[in-house]
């Protein structure tokens, strides 16, 4: 898990007290209000309405050049094209924009393109298949907005473009009737953070002449869809629609979304955001990831029951094949850095193999920065030409990076936090070299991600009556996360496994215990031990049994009560300082040969997964863990120690039969020595 700051936002009593009296919602929801922000009744019960919002679709630059054009095509009975993406934001987009365009009287098709074939965005080639097919009007979804010279092809083969985008915009725009994205610089709208699916939506209101709000009562279950699934910051305009998709799903008349909640067994009467999230939206993914993203449009479009089962039938089968591909990967990429340990030292995680799955290799940059906390891109290879995918950390830009080599490149978009890339094979050394420049240059960039925490509580205060009452604040996700509070000073009395790859642990405060899950951590890779007093962040929920209900609690982060601010500032210093490729340590970071030999000898007690580094703090009395993590990496320089995979992450493990040699042949341990006095 990696190591995050822990940030308490604590709330004013009296304030929460008054939002809990005049709402009726419980002291605990009336606390995480408080504590986000929320100082008065009026806002908060605004908040929780979804009131007092500019739900206007003409707020949007350019879209008034958008409506009458898409209008002018309709009139003339022009052929229009709708052109997507193959994730989940691009197929509820294509079908919400193919349902309004066709409720109009368009004669219109849609496209989707492939992760194996031309990649993400438009290509002469489709260009070509639609002139061929007599289209005039190409409107694309949630892509387009990096269609430079696409969009001047479309020109010269007489076929105009309207563009509805949301990814990140340069100052020049494609050559375009209408470029509709609340991020072109020139856009002045307040709300920025919308999905493609958002545009379309609000495209289709004015296409309709209808309210926002109107357009949510008819699309929004594919708008909810599309929003969670893109991780959109469930704020603002986002929260108002996937509050009122959930609403609608029960009465949906997308036979293929019932027959794919009925083939995985959720009731559409029940669904919530973490059915979307975890569930529909990863299914109608694994379409495009597995090469075949029509199959999910032809489910979302059907209007047969007898079709859209079996659909829904093939594509849970596939999403099957994606999760063992995906598992295939994740094993290879572990195996590769456990080999090649500069991987891991470097300021960026840089893997290039043949044969790469281009569909899972984003879900493999996810985990490989959730393990190292650092950039992460997987190269898939083949032949001549290679496709990168890459996630980020919080405050490090990746498309910035990406675009600082965008004469590398072939064709290359994205945003802050994720970015894909074609570049030749060729290029790939020189690429590495600048991308770890440009980090050691931005390295003071760098911080530590966040675990917001809305508060503390005993363990006596979990009711389920109040727990309960948290859903008022829902739906989660980006912006609005779960519900977050901190149990203090528990003791860890025991240890469980949960299934095969879980762990359920029991606490105790006083003569009160609970129980927390721990997903994805088996308890053998669980780092404490009973007797242990820990600190521990968790969400809380009630589970339903067929006797009662209870609180149930998930794990969020945990660590050992005596663990300090100096452990944490160490910390996000020593990762500066790998960001950097090792300069001038900072005085937090110098170390003695007596410190060595005290880390080497807790190594030699066991091996560490690095999963879990940050189990260290506070175990080595004055070293913090700053101090801890730059001696493994001496060690590692030195070929003290080796990476295993095993489990989620690799095991730091000693050596024993190690050639002895000098920590001053060590670069970075010449550099962080202690000056003797």
């Amino acid at each position: 898990m990696a190591i995050r700051r822990w940030v308490e936002h604590r709330a004013a009593p009296e304030v929460a007290q008054k939002i809990a009296d005049e709402l009726g919602i419980g002291n605990l929801s009336a606390r995480v209000l408080a504590s986000r922000g929320f100082q008065d009744p009026v806002s908060a019960r605004a908040f929780l309405e979804c009131e007092g919002m500019d739900l206007d679709p003409y707020h949007r630059k350019d879209m008034e050049k958008a409506v009458s054009r898409i209008r002018q095509a309709i009139r003339e009975d022009e052929k229009i094209a709708i052109y997507g993406d193959y994730d989940a934001d691009g197929l509820t987009a294509t079908t919400l924009m193919y349902r309004c365009l066709c409720g109009l009287g368009g004669d219109v098709l849609c496209s989707l393109p492939s992760r194996e074939g031309s990649g993400y965005g438009l290509s002469d080639e489709v260009i070509d298949q639609f002139a061929e097919r007599g289209v005039s009007l190409i409107v694309t979804v949630d892509n387009g907005i990096s269609a430079f010279e696409e969009a001047e092809y479309a020109s010269q083969r007489g076929i105009d473009m309207v563009i509805t985008d949301h990814h990140v915009a340069r100052e020049e725009l494609p050559l375009a009737c209408a470029v509709v994205n609340p991020h072109r610089l020139d856009d002045t709208s307040e709300f920025k953070e919308i999905a493609g699916v958002g545009v379309a939506l609000e495209l289709a209101a004015a296409l309709e002449e209808i309210s926002v709000e109107e357009t949510v009562e008819e699309y929004g279950v594919l708008a909810s869809i599309g929003t969670i699934g893109d991780i959109m910051p469930l704020r603002g305009e986002n929260r108002y629609i996937v509050s009122k998709g959930i609403e609608r799903f029960a009465g949906t008349d997308i036979v293929g979304l019932r027959a794919l909640c009925d083939t995985v067994g959720i009731s559409v009467e029940n669904i919530d955001e973490t059915n979307i999230a975890y569930t529909i939206a990863p299914r109608l993914n694994a379409a495009g990831r597995m090469g075949d993203a029509v199959l999910a449009l032809s489910l979302l479009l059907t209007e047969d029951e007898e079709e859209a089962a079996s659909l829904a039938a093939k594509l849970e089968e596939m999403n099957k094949q994606r999760q063992e591909v995906e598992a295939e990967a994740v094993k290879f990429v572990q195996n590769y850095l456990c080999t090649h340990p500069d991987s891991i030292a470097g300021p960026v995680i840089l893997v290039a193999g043949e044969d790469f799955h281009s569909g899972i290799m984003g879900i493999v940059c996810s985990r490989l920065v959730d393990i190292f906390d650092k950039p992460s891109i997987v190269i898939s290879v083949d032949g001549d030409i290679a496709k990168g995918s890459g996630r980020s950390v919080s405050g490090f830009s990746l498309f910035e990076m990406i675009d600082s080599c965008s004469d590398l490149m072939e064709k290359y978009g994205g945003h802050d936090m994720a970015a894909g890339f074609t570049l030749k094979t060729e290029n790939i050394p020189e690429l590495k070299r600048r991308l770890f420049e440009y980090c050691k240059s931005h390295a003071g960039r760098f911080k530590l991600p966040e675990v917001n925490i809305d508060g503390e509580v005993k363990i006596s205060e979990l009711e389920v009556s109040e727990v309960a009452k948290l859903r008022c604040l829902a739906p989660f996700g980006g912006g609005n996360k779960e519900p977050t509070f901190v149990i203090r000073n528990a003791m860890l009395t025991g240890i469980y496994p949960l299934g095969e790859r879980h762990t359920r642990i029991s606490i105790r405060q006083g003569d009160q215990q609970v129980y927390a899950a721990h997903f994805g951590v088996c308890p053998q890779s669980f780092p404490y031990k009973t007797g242990d007093m820990v600190d521990v962040v968790v969400n809380l929920s009630i589970y339903h049994s067929p006797n009662r209900d209870y609180v149930s609690l998930r794990i969020v982060a945990i660590s050992r009560t005596n663990v300090t601010w100096q452990d944490i500032d160490s910390y996000e210093e020593y990762r500066r300082y790998s960001f950097a490729g090792g300069a001038t340590a900072p005085e937090s970071l110098r170390c003695s040969r007596e410190d060595a030999a005290i880390v080497y000898r807790k190594l030699r007690q066991g091996d560490i997964q690095l999963f879990w580094e940050g189990a260290l703090a506070g175990m080595l009395g004055q070293l913090n863990l700053g101090q801890i993590m730059v001696l493994i990496r001496v060690f590692v320089e030195l070929g003290f120690v080796e990476l295993k995979p095993e489990g989620r992450a690799p095991l730091l493990r000693i050596i024993p039969d190690a050639p002895k040699r000098e920590l001053n042949e060590s670069p970075t341990f010449r550099d962080i020595a202690k000056k003797k006095e």
